[in-house]
């Protein structure tokens, strides 16, 4: 019975497979150079993702498609992908950034369809932001381009995962500054994938200890969250609304609806399971791979060696 009340409703898409980060999470550290072998790029074109998803669309009601990576805005047919999505009817269409990107981008994406961005802001200290992303680039231009799409009128969200030893002192900057603009903020429990997979207990910062810290502030409440969010929201007396995702300490794994897409084509049901589906030519035989796809999701996140920037994080 379980099983036929679960419904894929929204497409997380990895349009390519790189980034111009190397995040400690994310990246294993021999792998961290500038100078990475980029024989293994993949991207996904706008034609191989309005195929997939027309096919798609004839069996699952998608009401929002997510476009990550990777690093989405590295991907230089970006607002096609937009443009594409919006096309096929598809209104709640939203992007992952880390912030670096040309000028002009975000008004070319709003204007394809565009409807919200998420920034990854792990620090509010340029050298937190360093020791995380492994980069030297102007933490001050990420904060602008948070600003610029807020100003825009897109919605905008941040996002900031938390490391033990890396950046729990900025849970509190971060929430004063964007806080104060009418930013939501929401903090990620570390979650077991990628490089750090077996070294997860020594830098996971539990939901509690986030809001511990919060609480050393501010006081707050529960803010009206949708049964499908994967973040459970809070308001500050002030105001502030921010959110904590918390895969570990409060899984919310039997009510997701998330549907995953790699920068080759294919789809994954669960980030736990690292078992792809490739999409069949034609509907006829969507079901039967669209219920395989379902029966991978788990009760409970117990994460995979997957990279999020593979599989569409």
């Amino acid at each position: 019975m379980e099983q036929e009340t679960r419904k894929f409703e929204v497409l997380r898409v990895s349009v390519l497979s790189h980034c111009s980060f190397a995040c400690v999470y994310c990246v294993p550290k021999d792998q961290s150079s500038s100078s990475e072998d980029k024989s293994h790029y993949h991207f996904l074109s706008p034609e191989l993702l309005t195929e997939k998803l027309k096919l798609l669309i004839t069996k699952i009601n998608i009401k929002e498609v997510h476009l990550t990576g990777g690093e989405p805005t590295l991907h230089k047919r970006l607002p096609e992908l937009i443009g594409g999505v919006n096309d096929l009817g598809i209104r709640e269409i939203a992007v992952t950034s880390n912030g670096f990107f040309a000028d002009g981008l975000i008004q070319k994406m709003k204007s394809k369809g565009l409807t919200r961005m998420n920034f990854s802001v792990d620090s509010f200290s340029q050298s937190g932001f360093e020791k995380i992303s492994d980069r030297k680039f102007p933490l001050s231009k990420l904060l602008s381009r948070v600003e610029e799409a807020k100003e825009s009128g897109l919605e905008v969200k941040v996002n900031c995962t938390v490391l033990k030893g890396y950046n729990e002192n900025e849970i509190l900057p971060l929430l004063d500054w964007f806080g104060k603009k009418g930013i939501t903020v929401r903090y990620l429990e570390f979650m077991k994938m990628g490089p750090l997979q077996k070294e997860h207990s020594e830098f996971f910062y539990s939901s509690e200890e986030i809001r511990n810290t919060i609480g050393k502030k501010y006081e707050f409440s529960s803010y009206l969250t949708a049964s499908d969010s994967t973040a459970n929201y809070s308001r500050t007396e002030e105001g502030y609304i921010f959110g904590i995702i918390a895969n570990h300490s409060e899984p919310f794994c039997e009510g997701c609806n998330r549907l995953r897409m790699d920068a080759t084509g294919k789809i994954y049901g669960c980030l736990s399971d690292e078992t792809s589906f490739d999409l069949p030519e034609n509907s006829s035989d969507l079901d039967l791979v669209l219920q395989a796809a379902m029966r991978t999701k788990k009760k409970f996140f117990t994460g995979s060696e997957l990279s999020m920037k593979f599989i569409g994080g």
